[in-house]
């Protein structure tokens, strides 16, 4: 639950992820999120009345978690939001080829060049 933040109608509004001390928040928004009107429209009433009061929202979709390199790319859009707002992030950097990341990302990769 997110501290004296309610919505319209008193019920408390609650986040997937959400760091409240740096007012960042992930939510996960699969297909019905999309399809249902009313959980649609909860979700935008959800994110105006945070926003409202200052919180970040990062929206993550299947997309996002689709292979390692898009979940590595995730975590450091949500690492970056939390740094703006004073989080001490500790990661690890992971050595890459640059062929590989051009396949991960369908590229080719032509050493010659």
């Amino acid at each position: 639950m997110v501290p004296g933040i309610t919505f319209r109608s008193g019920a408390a509004i609650s986040l997937d992820i959400a760091w409240v001390e740096f007012k960042v928040g992930v939510e996960y928004d699969g297909d019905h999120h999309r399809t249902d009107k009313v959980q649609w429209r909860r979700d935008n009433e959800k994110r105006e009345r945070l926003r409202a009061h200052g919180w970040i929202l990062i929206i993550v979709t299947a997309q996002n978690l689709i292979d390692e390199m898009s979940i590595a790319e995730l975590a450091l859009r949500i690492a970056r939001r939390l740094a703006e707002r004073g989080a001490t992030i500790e990661f690890e950097v992971i050595a890459i080829s640059l062929e590989e990341l051009a396949r991960k990302h369908g590229y080719r990769y032509d050493r010659r060049r």
